[in-house]
């Protein structure tokens, strides 16, 4: 089998060149409005340069815990605010959630219990 190869083109290799017509509104003598083409003229973009930016050097450790100050006392902030937002619970609601939490736990934990009971009795049996 013979491979195909393709010379591949370069992009930007070549000037993109766009011409632009552009009309001029000229008045003659007797006040009649003439359109006159003015000269073609080429409009090549200018490659644009890529500049990096040169990291910043930590100026000295006192900045820096200023700023964590600053940056935790934000956080606090915004944390109080969020907390306003929030739709808390009435007394009646709180104790009948925490009376379910505690009994489902009761009944997981009961379950469990008696899993595990099970279990140890039918290997002791099993090893003797």
């Amino acid at each position: 089998m013979k491979k195909h190869t393709q010379k591949k083109k370069k992009r930007g290799s070549r000037k993109r060149t766009q011409s632009v017509q552009n009309l001029k509104t000229v008045t003659d003598s007797g006040s009649n409005a003439v359109k006159m083409k003015e000269d073609k003229s080429e409009i090549t973009p200018t490659p644009t340069k890529i500049v990096k930016k040169e990291p910043e050097k930590k100026k000295t450790e006192k900045t820096s815990i200023f700023k964590f100050v600053h940056v935790a006392g934000q956080f606090l902030r915004e944390s109080k605010i969020e907390l306003k937002k929030v739709k808390w619970p009435t007394r009646k609601e709180l104790l009948a959630s925490t009376a379910m939490v505690i009994f489902l736990v009761l009944v997981v934990a009961l379950f469990l219990g008696l899993i595990d009971f099970g279990l140890i009795k039918i290997i002791k049996n099993v090893l003797g």
